[in-house]
């Protein structure tokens, strides 16, 4: 790619783009940053505008990019991504970072994902398609349950929390009718996935892709649970953090050469090179490694871990990798342990319409978003506004706390330090973000 990215659009409005936009600012090319939505704390970057808007809307974003005539469009979330907006705006000559919609489909169905990885002999675990309820209740039956587990996944797009995993069939049974007859559940799906329950220890694995070729960005271990100890409904993520000298050199290895390789080749063949970010829900045993999932964008909070670890200047290569062009570009990533912590809204996850209590007074200590005087104790927005001056929690998972130091155990100290020093009524966040790592 030739010239320098001196404006981004950046699209999305949660903690994910929070990191971003702060990574980005960073780059001397970097004049400009459009946030379509962003966030208020995005707004407090010296670079940053926030524009309104639905970036899903592939024809209001076509209209506002030719408005802003951005260098490079950075897709942060999902949804733009099913809708097809990579396609919209490739087609009209931008340069973007995000898979064009037939590639997104390895994270908007997740059937179509284990039928990919099966073709193109990328490891995971054995599984059935259920395309009925009824079909469904008559597979489960034959499952062994309580000896093996299953998991149970809706095929399209559900905030994280679209996965059960259980041990028990009144619960198995209980899932398949909330994700397919039950009005009241949140999760949609005529079709569901059932897999086997693998053992192991879960990561997740990122590569920055240009369509030929691929970058590995690092490896961050995420809690989805909500509460302590892995208990508790799934959420879109509640912390993690990037693990020390884990997994091992080999297993890394095999990641690069037996998955996202096979990814980058099984989307060529099928005529729809993957350029973006390739984000592998990974579980590892030993120097066994399977596929989970995978998303087909950063995630969140993880992109909060790996932003600031990164001491490469990002927006060159994220430019290469949406012309087609990485090369041999290369992350310098720095030596230090990283944890995340996530705060969240009283009654998170609502995944049957319980409702949250919103719109409480946040008192943030005022030079937090400050990151220039914080630089050990990041804040990342996700769910949070701020108007006339105060800030009040606006979604379930309301911003998030980085924390770097030389050890995983000063990493922790700083965050959990950093995070009681905000409060408004109703919060929560795990205790054990990086305890046993």
């Amino acid at each position: 790619m030739t010239g320098k990215t001196t404006s981004v659009l950046l699209l999305g409005g949660g903690g994910r783009e929070h990191a971003l936009a702060w990574k980005m600012a960073q780059s001397p090319d970097v004049a400009r940053i459009f946030a379509l939505p962003g966030n208020d704390g995005m707004a407090a970057l010296a670079k940053v505008t926030l524009v309104p808007g639905d970036p899903a809307d592939a024809a209001f974003m076509l209209a506002k990019a030719q408005e802003l005539k951005p260098d490079l469009v950075m897709v942060g979330p999902e949804k733009p991504l099913a809708a097809g907006v990579v396609d919209v705006l490739e087609k009209a000559g931008f340069v973007v970072l995000g898979p064009v919609k037939a590639a997104a489909q390895l994270e908007s169905s997740k059937i179509f994902a284990k039928e990919f990885m099966s073709e193109f002999g990328v490891p995971t675990a054995p599984y059935r398609v259920c395309n009925s309820y009824d079909e469904a209740l008559d597979i489960l039956k034959l499952w062994p349950v309580e000896s093996k587990g299953v998991v149970i996944k809706a095929d399209g797009l559900a905030a994280g929390k679209g996965v059960v995993v259980t041990h028990d069939r009144a619960e198995a049974e209980k899932t398949l009718h909330d994700f397919m007859i039950n009005p009241e559940c949140q999760v949609k799906s005529e079709r569901i996935l059932l897999e086997e329950k693998l053992t192991g220890r879960e990561v997740s694995a990122f590569a920055l892709c240009d369509g030929n070729t691929f970058l590995p960005l690092g490896f961050v271990c995420d809690y989805k649970r909500v509460r302590d100890n892995d208990q508790g409904p799934n959420t879109g993520g509640m912390g993690g953090y990037a693990p020390q000298g884990w997994p091992s050199a080999k297993a890394r290895r095999f990641v690069a050469e037996k998955i996202f390789a096979p990814v980058i080749k099984g989307m060529q063949d099928r005529g729809t090179p993957y350029r973006g970010i390739l984000f592998a829900g990974l579980m590892v045993e030993g120097d066994d490694v399977k596929v989970i999932e995978f998303n087909t964008r950063f995630g969140d909070p993880e992109t909060q871990i790996l932003m600031p670890l990164i001491d490469s200047d990002i927006v060159p290569l994220f430019a290469q990798a949406a012309a087609g062009e990485l090369g041999q570009g290369k992350i310098a990533l720095k030596e230090q342990a990283a944890v995340h912590v996530v705060m969240a809204s009283e009654g998170y996850p609502e995944t049957f319409g319980t409702g949250m209590t919103l719109g409480q007074k946040i008192d943030l200590p005022e030079n937090m978003l400050n990151h220039n005087v914080n630089d050990n104790g990041l804040l990342f927005v996700m769910g949070a506004k701020k108007k006339d001056g105060r800030w009040t929690n606006e979604g379930g998972r309301v911003l998030g706390v980085t924390a770097l130091a030389g050890t995983m155990e000063e990493a922790r100290d700083i965050a959990y330090r950093t995070i009681s020093a905000i409060r408004f009524k109703g919060a929560h966040w795990r205790k054990d973000i990086g305890k046993n790592s």
